[in-house]
């Protein structure tokens, strides 16, 4: 842990130099889960060439390299620098809902560092709990705990959602959740059709929405330039969800999702094997 302290207090410049580096390992050396990143991207846009298929994995790479090194950088930056780095757009969505005393569901997402949302929103005053499921090595949970709990953050492991929001009714925050994650139990999932596959997605933000009545925010992070965002919130759907069936909320947020994909397609997490489970029962 002292090692990787130590190494987030070096200047961003200097990060990105090795994040370049972790780039050329990554990338030509080791090619790390390329033949996932190629398929997926394959899969999501068969429009595009192979040759376009392997620039946008090129650029994917980088910006995971980024990732890594930002969200290290977390461990010991400071709040003017985490200011500099990350703007909102939308605050007034956030003001609405604090002024009429409401929990916030937001719906976020692996694009770009997401790491850097919640600490970066809690610098507006409000108080912040992150859906997270726990690592399967114990140092880096750890490490990635340590992380997200800086600024005055809670994180829940997913599995005690629920319980934290039944203890937590009325009082005034906001649950970050990503969203893009392949649910658990595929059989009990929404399944769609998302970039251009059948995709299952978790209900349960969809559940406490309806369960709870609160309001659901769409969050997305966009690159400005290399280390220089911008959070983009907005009210995701109207209320009362009684105008909505099951799982056109979960629809609404996957067509937001991909939207935000196909406008910035090297800036999502394509590494990640999103599209592993299959539907059984069409």
């Amino acid at each position: 842990m002292l090692f990787f302290r130590l190494l987030s207090r070096l200047p961003m410049p200097v990060l990105y130099v090795f994040s370049d580096f972790l780039f050329f390992v990554s990338f030509y050396l080791i090619k790390y889960r390329r033949k996932v990143v190629i398929m997926n991207l394959q899969n999501s846009f068969p429009e595009k060439t192979a040759k376009e298929h392997q620039m946008l994995a090129k650029a994917f790479y980088h910006n995971l390299c980024d990732v890594i090194v930002e969200s290290l950088k977390l461990l010991t930056i400071s709040v003017k620098d985490l200011e500099k780095m990350v703007e909102i757009n939308g605050q007034e969505v956030i003001d609405e809902c604090l002024r009429n005393n409401e929990v916030m569901l937001i719906m976020s997402s692996h694009i770009n560092c997401w790491e850097l949302v919640p600490p970066r929103t809690t610098q507006t005053g409000v108080l912040i709990d992150v859906i997270y499921k726990p690592l399967s090595s114990p140092f880096f949970d750890k490490l990635m705990y340590t992380i997200r709990s800086r600024f005055n953050i809670t994180p829940i492991p997913m599995k005690q959602t629920f319980r934290e929001m039944v203890k937590k009714k009325g009082q005034p925050r906001i649950v970050g959740i990503i969203s893009d994650q392949a649910a658990e139990t595929p059989d009990l999932a929404y399944w769609t059709t998302f970039l251009h596959q059948e995709t299952d997605f978790f209900l349960g933000t969809e559940k406490m929405a309806r369960s709870f009545n609160y309001p659901i925010l769409y969050g997305e992070m966009v690159r400005k330039r290399r280390g220089r965002y911008v959070i983009n919130y907005s009210l995701l759907v109207e209320r009362p969800y009684e105008q909505y069936q099951m799982g056109e909320i979960t629809e609404i947020y996957a067509r937001t999702l991909e939207k935000s994909i196909q406008e910035n397609p090297s800036d999502w997490l394509w590494s990640h094997r999103r599209f592993k489970h299959k539907r059984v029962n069409k």
